[in-house]
C-alpha cells in the first residue's frame, strides 16, 4: 500500500492495528488487497496468507486467532540505509490456546515514494 503521508509512529501503529483486525476477523482478501504480502512469492497473496496462517496455527496447535483487547503495535525505525527499509510494525494476535502470532508490516521506499507491506505471519510459542 502506498503511503501518501509522512510516516510517524501513531499512523504506522494504526496501520498495524488495521492489519491485525483484518487478519483476526478472517478478512484475508481485504488484508491482501490493502497491504499485499511480501512472502507471497509466486502465489496469489490471498492464498499465500491463508496458507501461511494455517501453517502457523498448526505449528502452535491452534485453530484460530483472537484479537487482543488492547493491541499495542511496536513501531521501530531503521537507521538510514541503502536498502530503502524505513520501519517495521509488529503486532501480536493471541491464538485460541494462549500462544501468539507475530504480524509484521514493513515500510520501505524513499522520501517521495513509501509503501507498507505485510511482511510476515510468524508463530510465537507460549
Amino acid at each position: 500500500m502506498r503511503l501518501d503521508h509522512s510516516i510517524d509512529t501513531k499512523s504506522l501503529a494504526a496501520l498495524g492495528v488495521e492489519a491485525l483486525h483484518l487478519l483476526c476477523s478472517g478478512n484475508i482478501a481485504a488484508l491482501a488487497d490493502r497491504f499485499g504480502y511480501a512472502l507471497a512469492y509466486d502465489r496469489e497473496p490471498v492464498t499465500a496468507i491463508k496458507d501461511d496462517l494455517r501453517l502457523c496455527l498448526e505449528q502452535l496447535g491452534s485453530s484460530s486467532l483472537e484479537l487482543p483487547l488492547d493491541p499495542a503495535p511496536k513501531v521501530e525505525y531503521f537507521k538510514p540505509n541503502d536498502t530503502g527499509l524505513l520501519a517495521v510494525v509488529e503486532c501480536l494476535a493471541r491464538t485460541d490456546n494462549g500462544a501468539a502470532v507475530l504480524v509484521s508490516l514493513i515500510v520501505a521506499g524513499n522520501d517521495a515514494d513509501k509503501h507498507v507491506t505485510l511482511e510476515g505471519i510468524d508463530p510465537i510459542s507460549p
